[in-house]
């Protein structure tokens, strides 16, 4: 009972503590607590200036402020506290984590080490098929022949979804050669330098190209863009490319497809001035001297027998011509027949080969070697509703006969149909009758036919008169004839055939003699198809569906069996 007493009127005593695990109470100091909150505010100025930079990536004097008052506020702190600094400094956790601080210091050294090596001997590879990531040769040969200093200044948004690729690919053209600098600004957190530079654009990619005095702006970036601006910029002046007009030709103005546009813009990229010459208009007419190619793009009128004569003249003192015929227009014979070419009469069809299955537009493929397709295996072209071409002996013809060229030369063909092509003759319908259907004829000129074919007379080509190879001639007329202007038109290069731009765009730089533009060659993504049999296909299924989980959960109840 005592016992029970006892119990009920007591509370338990309380285990005595450890006397030496007591901490003495001692009251901070005015600096101390100063330093505590020099040491809290240093922090949060940390963190709100690594934000700053986030977002500004620019070092700009208020965050170089900011970031002396921290380091300011951080040495306040680490002097009032430097006893308790220096004592944990000898504890056996600090010199673990010393020692783990100064191995992951020590891998991070390595890893930055090896950056710098890398950035300083740039190597990369791309094993792309088609090479998507790299600059191409031509590219590498303009950039490596660089004289002078070139600076580029981009403005990247952040609000394109091209902005990663062309950064890239800026940062390939700075490794490229010393001589180029490359700084990138965002043009809506860095106002004042897209003012400096008029760069008015917030959503799309802007790139300035300097070389001296010159300046250039690059709309875009794209690789033939930056390339050609380099070139022209390092020529010192634009080459004018002129298009006939007056006679129906395909208007660079023409927005509803069946226009030049995207030609007209690539030329312009390609730092081309490009311009409309209307001879009609004029009572003496001639081709200015300063047209560095004459382009005639798709007549369907008469030209006048002046004019003519002004086109041929302009091509017997060397001029340049890219001349694309249409059905029913003019033929140009006095102008092509004197150097072996010579526009057929009729209308091409290929059943077998026709761009989406339509027989009267054949594809094209490459024939010969010349510089203008021999980087353009791999992309489609199609010449809709096309004349064919006819390649003639001109070595037998009188040299002495008025319009001749001085040493005749043997044209080259370019592109051509496929062997199930045919030439089909245009037929008179019968009044109140339609027109007969297309159809292969016996007697008619079966394929290949030549779609496109080349003359440089500038080459020589063989002197009638001695039968033995003609000198070379730099003054030599370039050429280059299509049996159809359609094929260079808004709505056809849009419907995928951009192999027909590269085409046109390889033979205004074959004719201006800018031969390291002529192969920069696109580079889309190729599609890639997994075509599976029936069987196949069943596998896959079983292997997804059945298999591998049942094995899954057959080796989950082993493991659960054995551990039971």
């Amino acid at each position: 009972m005592a016992d029970e007493t006892r119990d009920q009127g007591t509370e338990p005593r309380r285990p005595m503590a450890d006397p030496r695990l007591q901490r003495e109470g001692r009251k901070l100091s005015a600096l101390q607590i100063a330093a505590q909150w020099s040491g809290w505010v240093a922090a949060v100025l940390l963190v709100a200036l690594l934000l700053w930079l986030a977002v500004n990536s620019s070092f700009i004097l208020g965050q170089k402020i900011l970031l002396g008052v921290t380091i300011a506020l951080a040495v306040f702190w680490g002097v009032v506290h430097r006893d308790s600094l220096m004592g944990a400094t000898r504890t056996r956790g600090m010199r673990i984590g010393a020692n783990s601080a100064i191995f992951v210091l020590f891998v991070l050294g390595i890893i930055v080490l090896l950056n710098v090596v890398a950035a300083r001997h740039h190597w990369r590879a791309d094993v792309t098929e088609n090479q998507r990531f790299s600059l191409s040769e031509q590219t590498r040969a303009i950039v490596s022949g660089l004289e002078q200093d070139l600076e580029m200044v981009a403005f990247l948004t952040s609000d394109s979804p091209q902005t990663p690729e062309v950064s890239a690919r800026l940062r390939e053209y700075e490794m490229l050669s010393p001589k180029i600098k490359l700084s990138t600004y965002d043009p809506l957190l860095d106002a004042e330098k897209a003012i400096e530079y008029d760069v008015r654009s917030t959503t799309s990619n802007v790139v300035v190209v300097k070389l001296g005095e010159q300046q250039e702006t690059v709309y875009g970036g794209e690789e033939e863009q930056l390339t050609s601006t380099i070139l022209a910029l390092s020529s010192g002046e634009k080459a004018r490319v002129c298009f006939l007009t007056g006679h129906g030709e395909l208007s660079l103005e023409d927005a509803q497809g069946t226009g030049l546009g995207t030609i007209k813009s690539s030329l312009e990229n390609q730092q081309y001035e490009v311009e409309t010459l209307n001879l009609s208009t004029e009572e003496e007419p001639s081709v200015p001297g300063d047209c560095a190619a004459l382009i005639i793009a798709g007549p369907t009128e008469p030209i006048r027998q002046e004019e003519m004569e002004a086109i041929v003249a302009y091509a017997q003192q060397g001029g340049n011509l890219m001349v694309a015929l249409e059905i029913g227009g003019p033929d140009f014979a006095e102008l092509l027949e004197p150097y072996g070419l010579r526009a057929r009469d009729g209308m091409v069809y290929d059943r077998s080969y026709g761009f989406l299955g339509a027989a009267e537009i054949p594809m094209a493929q490459q024939a010969g070697q010349h510089m203008i397709v021999e980087r353009l295996q791999r992309v489609a072209l199609a010449f809709p509703t096309t004349r064919a071409l006819e390649i003639v002996d001109t070595s037998m013809q009188d040299p002495m006969a008025p319009g001749m060229p001085p040493t005749p030369s043997q044209a080259q063909p370019l592109l051509e149909t496929s062997p199930s092509a045919w030439l089909e003759r245009p037929v008179a319908a019968a009044e109140g009758e339609e027109a007969p259907q297309p159809q292969e004829d016996p007697g008619e000129t079966r394929g290949p036919l030549t779609l496109a074919a080349v003359v440089d007379a500038g080459q020589g080509g063989v002197d009638p008169m001695t039968g033995m190879p003609a000198a070379s001639e730099e003054t030599g007329a370039r050429i280059v004839v299509m049996g159809d202007a359609e094929m260079m038109t808004d709505q056809f290069i849009g419907l995928g055939l951009v192999g027909n731009a590269h085409f046109v765009l390889n033979s205004v730089n074959w004719l201006m003699e800018n031969e390291k533009l002529i192969t920069i060659p696109p580079k889309d993504d190729m599609p890639r198809y997994l075509t599976l049999t029936t069987g196949q296909q069943r596998l896959v299924w079983a292997l997804t569906v059945g298999i591998i989980p049942l094995a899954i959960g057959l080796a989950g109840f082993i493991v659960w069996w054995r551990r039971r």
